[in-house]
C-alpha cells in the first residue's frame, strides 16, 4: 500500500510531539471524504480540522499543519 508522503510527514510529527488525534482515511470512508470536500472546500490530504470557540478552520499543507501543532504544543507548556 502506498502512503501519501505528506501524510506520513504529519503523522511522524504527531508522534514526535506526543499528540494523539483521530486519523481518517478518506479513501475508505466516503462520508468523511464528502465532509472534507463540502466543509473544507477541497479534496486534499493531509488535512487538519481545527475547532475553536465554535469556529472551524481547515489546514491542508503539511508544513502549515506541523507549524500549527508545534505552536499548540509550545503554548500549552
Amino acid at each position: 500500500m502506498l502512503a501519501c508522503p505528506f501524510c506520513v510527514k504529519v503523522r511522524r510529527e504527531l508522534k514526535q510531539l506526543g499528540i494523539n488525534i483521530p486519523k481518517i482515511d478518506v479513501k475508505k470512508h466516503a462520508e468523511d471524504m464528502t465532509t472534507l470536500v463540502n466543509e473544507g472546500g477541497k479534496f486534499q490530504v493531509p488535512c487538519l480540522r481545527i475547532e475553536y470557540k465554535q469556529q472551524v478552520a481547515w489546514l491542508y499543507e503539511s508544513d502549515e499543519i506541523i507549524k500549527y501543532l508545534r505552536e499548540l504544543c509550545s503554548n500549552s507548556k
